[in-house]
């Protein structure tokens, strides 16, 4: 007997009619056609056995009975276009609506929330020149993991970003003349300049060794101009590494969080992923914020700490990190708090 049989008989055995039987059973089981019951065999009549001959008696007529009456209790009939209550197949959900008091998955699509709150964090803070900044606003250079900016707005002189303009130009100032220390070219009208971080190290040593002023009686930079070139360029090259190598990580933690919010969505909403992947969206999210602090951290840990980067403060990038980081491990949690209850 098939499973829709099964539920048919089930039905028919509660007292609904065939018709509506039938069509409750076809909502679970398209195509449905209740099987034809075999028919009941007929017993053959007893042979009458022959009785003694009796004498004819006088039959009193009975008196006719009262007859009891009779009330009919009408049955429940089931609503129309409603499946019947508990009698939805095995494996199927009955179509009707949750009962009271089912779970609803609040905290999983918080943790869905928190997961993508960390991706655009982790993202956002590798274009960002705030990791690294003057304590005092509009002066000196706002350092990024792999590029660096200056404030020209609020200087009063016209070419005021002549000089940052030239440090983050390839080359610094080959192909422009000069005319009695000025340079014969007219800057570009911006607020801020912003560029590579590599490529102002390199223009920092040129700089130094280019300016007259630091220069012998035989037109050379003095020695002690030439260490001090170096040092900055080198120091300045340390920074960038420390960028480059946290940046790094926070993006591998980047990728984990995107992929983790994949497997959270995909297990809420009951789609399986390759190899069960929804299943593992909880470690995931602990693996992409630690991956995101942990290249903060080795950004912290790499940047130069004895050389004039010592009067630069922590910018709010690097808090922007650590709080991308906390919120990915905590949609683990949130996701591991919801499958417990």
């Amino acid at each position: 007997m098939t499973d829709g049989q099964t539920y048919y008989d089930g039905l028919i055995a509660q007292g609904y009619p065939a018709e509506q039987a039938l069509g409750y059973t076809q909502q679970y089981y398209p195509g449905f056609t209740p099987a034809v019951a075999a028919p009941v065999p007929i017993p053959a009549p007893a042979p009458m056995v022959a009785q003694p001959a009796i004498q004819p008696q006088a039959i009193p007529q009975p008196q006719p009975m009262a007859q009891p009456m009779t009330q009919t209790i009408p049955m429940p009939q089931p609503m129309m276009n409603a499946a019947p209550v508990g009698m939805a197949p095995m494996g199927m959900a009955p179509m009707a609506m949750a009962p009271v008091g089912e779970k609803k998955p609040i905290m999983a699509w918080a943790a869905v929330g928190c997961l993508a709150v960390a991706l655009l964090l982790a993202i956002s803070v590798q274009f960002t020149n705030s990791w690294l900044v003057y304590p005092e606003e509009g002066v000196g250079v706002s350092w990024g993991l792999n590029s660096a900016s200056v404030d020209c707005e609020d200087s009063s002189d016209d070419q005021a970003c002549s000089y940052p303009y030239l440090m983050f130009r390839d080359g610094y100032d080959e192909g422009i003349d000069k005319e009695d220390g000025e340079y014969l070219y007219e800057f570009p009208e911006e607020d801020s300049i912003s560029g590579s971080t590599k490529i102002l190290c390199d223009n920092i040593a040129k700089s130094l060794l280019q300016d007259e002023t630091f220069w012998d009686e035989d037109g050379y930079p003095r020695p002690e101009i030439q260490a001090a070139a170096e040092d900055a360029k080198q120091e300045c090259l340390d920074l960038n590494s420390a960028g480059n190598t946290g940046g790094l990580v926070i993006w591998l933690g980047a990728l984990g969080a995107l992929a983790g919010t994949l497997m959270l969505v995909m297990n809420q909403i009951g789609k399986a992923l390759p190899s069960n992947a929804e299943r593992y969206g909880k470690l995931t999210s602990w693996v992409s914020g630690g991956l995101i602090i942990l290249g903060a951290i080795i950004w912290m840990i790499m940047k130069p700490t004895d050389s004039g980067l010592d009067d630069y403060n922590t910018g709010f990038s690097f808090y922007l990190a650590i709080i991308a980081g906390v919120l990915a491990i905590t949609a683990g949690l949130l996701d591991m708090l919801d499958k417990r209850e």
